[in-house]
């Protein structure tokens, strides 16, 4: 884990999307808290999750997503070998909020999102 914001909760959130959907998934979490995701956080994000491992210690690659309502801390790892990319989002002590979370990793790890 790095020395990114800190989220003030304990409670977070983990599953795994296919690796095409991570960045539907970095702009829906967005939305959820009023943040705007632009190309400046893709670009940090594609590049910080190229090398990563989710069986390594530390091979996952932490972003803050500081909105308005909230802020959401993602660990993301690829796993290597395969199509998916393993999350967990760190957030507020907030059942709605958890709902949402799982429901937005739940869709993008079945169905892939063409935009």
């Amino acid at each position: 884990m790095s020395d990114s914001v800190q989220v003030s909760a304990s409670t977070s959130t983990h599953s795994w999307v296919l690796t095409a959907n991570v960045r539907p998934l970095v702009e829906s979490l967005a939305a959820l808290v009023d943040y705007e995701a632009d190309g400046w956080d893709w670009d940090a994000i594609e590049t910080g999750l190229s090398g990563t491992d989710a069986d390594a210690p530390h091979g996952w690659y932490d972003y803050p997503l500081v909105g308005t309502i909230t802020t959401l801390r993602l660990e993301l790892a690829n796993d290597p070998g395969s199509l998916i990319t393993t999350v967990q989002v760190h957030h507020a002590p907030d059942e709605l909020l958890k709902a949402r979370i799982e429901t937005i990793m739940s869709m993008l790890a079945r169905y892939q999102v063409i935009a």
